[in-house]
């Protein structure tokens, strides 16, 4: 392995930013790409990210609009980006990789594609199937601001190759960050998407002036049951539901307002619509595309979700929030 380990950071969002900061304190040269040219350039020029309070960015991060300055001889590769833009950037980046050694690739996005209903290394496979066994996923309890600020966090990091995910473990773990391996990707990603929409229904029976913490209890456990039958259904594991990246990200964010999910349930559980629900929270809700893109996913498997079917016709059937106790085990 190189000594000077070149990364390339595919987004610098929240999650970007900061994992960009925490492998340029390992001594790495780091060239992150961002789309939005106004906030590269502000990271650029100012070494800060509005969302998140005293941020730095080392002076060993550089920041790209171009997508092939960016992307020259990595050892390592983070898709940090909205899960909806990932086909394009790894359709992208792709013939970018052509003649040279295969970067280990660790995606940080969550989600599952609309219509073929992939999940984001499924994604990436398609578009650089040579990489498939070098494709992997960083999940489970994290939230971005809080590892920016130094709190000592542990997540996932889930592959087909458990050398390769040991080799690429030992290149991202350091500082504040543990990884704890795991050859289930499959069931990794499945907990890291499906949470999103689970936390939309906490923060709905938040939200309800009669609901209360009570409530929301019995409503994780049937969400959390409900995501263990999923994971096993498509062939992930039993442990993987109970672990950091099914249970532990699904207590994280269904639990707390840092959530942008949850904040989202919330603001319908007091009456907002959908839209303007959105329009309060003003960053990206994964949440909702998630709901539909689950409810897809299960339908096609003909797995019964009797939570993720009453969030989703809260969201998109204007059916009365208070229904959402009805997921939770409660009759009228």
């Amino acid at each position: 392995m190189k000594k000077n380990i070149e990364v390339s950071v595919i987004g610098a969002g929240m999650w970007g930013s900061t994992l960009a900061a925490l492998l340029a304190k390992k001594g790495y040269s780091v060239r992150a790409w961002e789309y939005n040219r106004v906030m590269a350039a502000h990271l650029r020029d100012n070494r800060t990210h509005s969302a998140l309070p005293g941020f730095k960015l080392p002076a060993g991060v550089q920041v790209f609009t171009e997508l092939e300055k960016a992307v020259v001889s990595p050892d390592l590769i983070l898709m940090a980006v909205d899960s909806r833009h990932v086909r394009a950037l790894a359709r992208a980046i792709n013939p970018l990789l052509e003649g040279k050694k295969l970067p280990h690739i660790v995606a940080v996005s969550k989600g599952i594609e609309a219509g073929k209903f992939l999940t984001v290394c499924g994604i990436m496979e398609e578009e650089i199937p040579r990489a498939r066994r070098r494709t992997m996923i960083l999940t489970g309890p994290s939230f971005a601001v809080e590892l920016a600020a130094g709190a000592p966090t542990k997540a996932v990091l889930a592959g087909l190759d458990p050398r390769e995910v040991e080799r690429t473990r030992k290149l991202i773990e350091g500082g504040p960050l543990k990884l704890e391996p795991c050859s289930d990707r499959l069931g990794a990603e499945l907990g890291g998407s499906l949470k999103n929409v689970y936390a939309v229904g906490s923060g709905i029976i938040d939200g309800l002036s009669k609901a209360a913490k009570n409530s929301e209890a019995a409503f994780l456990i049937e969400s959390a049951s409900e995501l263990r039958r999923i994971i096993k259904s498509l062939g992930g594991k039993n442990r993987t539901a109970w672990g950091l990246s099914g249970m532990g990200d699904l207590l994280l964010t269904a639990t707390s307002a840092k959530s942008r999910n949850f904040r989202f349930g919330r603001e319908i559980g007091q009456g907002l619509a959908p839209a303007e629900a959105q329009k309060r929270i003003r960053t990206v809700v994964e949440g909702f595309e998630a709901i539909k893109t689950a409810r897809g996913l299960c339908a096609r498997h003909g797995i019964k979700t009797p939570v993720i079917d009453c969030i989703w016709r809260i969201v998109y059937k204007g059916h009365n929030p208070s229904s959402i106790l009805r997921a939770a085990g409660f009759r009228d």
